[in-house]
């Protein structure tokens, strides 16, 4: 999570606002109804896992609801980038966001966006099931004070260089772009690499210039802003999985019914589901589409020694242990 302060959104969160969650009253044949609609806020691209998904989750949420409920839809950050849209969630000026990381608020978390942490979707998808996520997730929300509905991933993220990157010794001075908050800046630490901080959006630029040598990303990340074609290797390091779940104002929520709040838990389940379906689905076609860009992709890399560095990461972030050990301790 980026530092969530509580700057003023103003005039233009307003003006959002009026645009976001809506109540359109009528008259049918068989009665009163009352139709709202919940307003969605992300910053991916259309054909994104996650906006494809929602697309099908607003269909499900008008089946099941019948047409009592429905999203309205902003991506490409639309309505406001990452952070201010978490930030609109936690406020109540939004009713529903994508959230990473919750580290600021229950420290413990963080382990989710941690490196070397789930070693498989298998590993991942078992978590899901147990009672371990399902306690983290209440404390998650009540720490943040919204409805946390279920996690879903990304993808592993991997990295990508010039040169081949597959030992320690390769990332040495290596200026490898990270994000500029918990957890994720800890990845600079397996690799030993200097870790330094761009936007998203400068990235391409910053490879382009040699403002830093390497990134890493999800594959799906990877082909959306093209680095392809300003990298020439792609190392399949899986250092961590990438994962986020959707957040709902706790004013909405409790502005639902029992039923209807059932509704959103069923939908969002199938939501996250969805993505990871999808995000699993297009690996093998994502590694296919870069090599034909003219990348060459490097698998067989020994990962022990990176692995060997998580002690350092868990020395630096205590409050992780537990919490790690636990989600070791879950089968693949």
């Amino acid at each position: 999570m980026r530092n969530p302060n509580t700057r003023i959104l103003g005039l233009v969160l307003v003006c959002f606002l009026i645009a976001g969650t809506l109540y359109a009253g009528g008259e049918g044949e068989s009665g009163g109804t009352e139709k709202r609609v919940l307003s969605y806020a992300h910053v991916f691209a259309t054909d994104h896992p996650v906006h494809v998904a929602l697309l099908e989750a607003n269909d499900l949420l008008k089946e099941k609801s019948g047409g009592r409920l429905e999203l309205n839809i902003y991506p490409n950050g639309t309505y406001a980038n990452y952070n201010d849209a978490v930030q609109a969630v936690i406020m109540g000026q939004l009713d529903m966001a994508p959230l990473d990381s919750a580290s600021e608020y229950l420290p413990k978390s963080g382990v989710l966006l941690g490196p070397y942490v789930f070693r498989s979707y298998a590993h991942w998808n078992n978590f899901k099931e147990s009672q371990l996520y399902k306690n983290l997730k209440k404390e998650i929300g009540e720490a943040v004070g919204v409805k946390q509905l279920d996690h879903y991933n990304f993808g592993f993220r991997n990295v990508t260089g010039n040169k081949p990157l597959v030992k320690l010794d390769d990332f040495n001075r290596l200026k490898l772009r990270v994000v500029n908050f918990p957890p994720y800046n800890e990845i600079a630490t397996i690799f030993n690499a200097v870790g330094t901080s761009l936007p998203i959006g400068d990235v391409y630029m910053g490879l382009q210039t040699g403002v830093v040598d390497a990134q890493e990303n999800p594959l799906t990340q990877i082909v959306t802003m093209k680095f392809y074609e300003v990298q020439k290797y792609l190392m399949l390091t899986r250092h961590m999985l990438a994962v986020a779940g959707t957040i709902m104002a706790e004013s909405t929520w409790n502005s639902l019914s029992p039923e209807e709040q059932k509704i959103i838990e069923e939908v969002f389940t199938f939501e996250a589901n969805r993505i990871d379906e999808i995000v699993q689905n297009n690996e093998n076609a994502l590694m296919d589409q870069v090599e034909s860009y003219g990348m060459t992709i490097i698998d067989d890399i020994d990962t022990r020694p990176f692995m060997d560095r998580v002690p350092l990461v868990l020395e630096r972030n205590p409050e992780w242990v537990d919490l790690y050990n636990n989600i070791q301790s879950i089968p693949d």
